[in-house]
């Protein structure tokens, strides 16, 4: 099962589709002190993304997928991805 949800703690599991953004959802919103954990979750679908940004439980475990650790934990965290520097074109 992708989502396992106790009382104030979470564990995406697997490939977490459109079918568990809504039970996701009502989870989050009624946890006090929601904690995520997404150490073995390998796909989130986007809804679920939004949900998690909306709500911004903490993430008790980083993915071990690593597209979802790269570019999609930092997004969940608060963290940044490398800084761009503007006008740094040598030409």
């Amino acid at each position: 099962m992708p989502l396992e949800l106790h009382e104030e703690t979470a564990n995406l599991v697997g490939v977490v589709t459109v079918d568990e953004v809504e039970p996701l959802v009502v989870w989050l919103r009624n946890a006090k002190r929601p904690r995520v954990a997404l150490r073995r979750c390998n796909h989130l679908h986007t809804g679920a993304l939004q949900a998690l940004l909306l709500f911004r439980p903490k993430i008790s475990s980083a993915p071990s997928d690593a597209f979802l650790a790269s570019q999609v934990l930092p997004l969940l965290t608060g963290g940044g991805g490398p800084a761009i520097k503007q006008g740094s074109d040598s030409s």
